[in-house]
């Protein structure tokens, strides 16, 4: 029973190839989800401090 050492270089590559680019789509998600939630808390901050401002 041989192995393929081009076979498994090229499984393993790939496999860590796609948990990396897993990873980065990840943070990216992440990193915009904080953008979205920080505009949407930073609309209802100023609105609140109109209303205690009135």
């Amino acid at each position: 029973m041989a192995v393929d050492w081009g076979f498994a270089g090229q499984v393993g590559g790939i496999g860590f190839g796609f948990v990396f680019a897993v990873l980065v789509i990840l943070a990216v998600v992440i990193w915009l989800v904080g953008l979205v939630l920080t505009k949407i808390g930073a609309g209802k901050g100023e609105t609140e401090d109109k209303k205690k401002g009135d």
